[in-house]
């Protein structure tokens, strides 16, 4: 393998969590000689920095960063990663999360063997205080159970309907129609490989996350693609620019890269975990700057960008408290996007309804 890959870690006080994330790089099955794992420190006051350190000194292939001044977020992190990197291929890592061991490998040699710019896999969500597994959502039939014999896996399911009204009603409204371009639905499909978007805008209906993607440098330095400045949402303007601009992308349905923890206890909740209008605001931030980003595309990439989202912004705002002046600035940004965001008549159904109910929340609040 004459190719690097980097690796990039934001770190902010990930405590007893971060030597499992970065011991899981280590052991990758395609060797630490073929790795460069940038860990990128961004204040810390837990001991994290020192962690990161004693890996620098111990291993070629880890290499230590530290911010002079705590950002609040992943976003500046990882574009610090982007900018001190010097591998071919790019990855990232939440360093509370884990890889799985050929993680590295197998994305490997999709994106090369392929002559791609991306390639990604799915992604097992382990909530480890209640003891249940989730896989990640495919638009594609898998055969998951088949692949790794042994292991069960739930739905996901974020708004906590049984499986059965979620399976055959809500995923179906949440989701859209299928848009069956180049592949078929109606059997179980291992790799999915396109040239574009275009060919497959389902794709963009998939969680928006960084971590089980390989991308090729160009990709993100030559269209200067950096993580937004939004608390929550930079993932999801960062996965979209990249499958805009992607020439070739290769998806592994039956291939689970990672491993995402969902650690939901009180004292161990991730800033994006802990809701609040900050929260709530800039990932309606991320949906308007990411709407505006496919301008020129079909209206299918428009709407996916951007619709399959908006449920679960809805669930979380109607189940978190907020006061009149919060509401007020949450359906200002909304009413934002509804002014961009009309490119067919249920989208705008959609976003009425969600200025309806923001509306009728400040009009009967009693602050």
């Amino acid at each position: 393998m004459n190719d690097k890959i980097s690796i990039i870690l934001p770190i902010f006080n990930v405590g007893d969590h971060l030597k499992g994330g970065i011991d899981s790089l280590i052991n990758q099955t395609i060797g630490q000689e073929n790795l460069e794992i940038i860990m990128v420190n961004d204040c810390s006051t837990d001991g994290s920095d020192k962690i990161i350190d004693e890996y620098d000194e111990k291993y070629e292939c880890c290499r230590a960063i530290h911010h002079e001044k705590n950002s609040g977020a992943a976003y500046t992190p990882r574009n610090t990663g982007i900018d001190a990197c010097t591998g071919d291929y790019i990855m990232f890592l939440d360093p509370d999360d884990r890889y799985t061991p050929d993680a590295c490998e197998t994305l490997y040699k999709a994106v090369s063997d392929n002559d791609a710019q991306m390639a990604f896999g799915r992604f097992r969500r382990i909530f480890e205080y209640g003891g249940k597994v989730q896989k990640s959502y495919s638009p594609y039939m898998d055969e998951l159970e088949k692949h790794y014999p042994g292991e069960t896996f739930e739905t996901e399911n974020f708004i906590k309907v049984p499986d059965f009204i979620w399976d055959n009603f809500v995923e179906r409204i949440l989701y859209g129609k299928t848009l069956e371009v180049t592949y078929p639905r109606d059997r179980p499909l291992d790799v999915i490989k396109v040239d574009n978007i275009e060919q497959e805008p389902d794709m963009l209906k998939m969680h928006p996350s960084v971590w089980c993607k390989i991308y090729h440098r160009d990709l993100i330095m030559d269209n200067d693609i950096r993580f937004q400045p939004f608390v929550s949402g930079d993932d999801m303007a960062f996965t979209l620019e990249t499958l805009l601009h992607s020439e070739g992308i290769v998806f592994l349905n039956n291939f689970l890269s990672y491993d995402y923890y969902i650690r939901d206890l009180p004292s161990d909740k991730s800033i994006t975990n802990t809701v609040n209008v900050r929260l709530l605001d800039e990932l309606m931030q991320s949906y308007i700057y990411c709407r505006k980003c496919t301008e020129g595309f079909s209206k299918d990439v428009q709407n996916v960008s951007v619709n399959p989202h908006l449920l679960h912004w809805t669930y979380t705002w109607k189940n978190s408290p907020f006061t009149k002046e919060e509401n007020r600035l949450l359906l200002k940004r909304v009413n934002e996007l509804k002014k961009i965001h009309r490119t067919d008549v249920k989208t705008q159904m959609l976003l009425s309804s969600i200025t309806t109910a923001l509306e009728t929340s400040i009009f009967t609040s009693k602050e």
